[in-house]
């Protein structure tokens, strides 16, 4: 996924999200969430943003 390429090459380029150290990549109706750390990058929701936000809060709070 051509996102996904973009987050590995520039991880810091996409906007950091009200959660602490989770930055979110935008496609449309969905984003990835994930977060940064010194050797790796962990993808923490993919996300359907037509869906229920307060979901997404459970799904980011359980990840965090």
């Amino acid at each position: 996924m051509k996102k996904t390429k973009e987050i590995a090459a520039s991880p810091f380029i996409y906007k950091s999200s009200d959660f602490k150290d989770i930055r979110v990549a935008t496609l449309g109706n969905f984003s990835i969430f994930y977060k940064v750390s010194a050797d790796q990058i962990i993808i923490t929701a993919f996300w359907d943003n037509r869906q229920d936000p307060k979901k997404l809060l459970e799904v980011l709070k359980e990840n965090t």
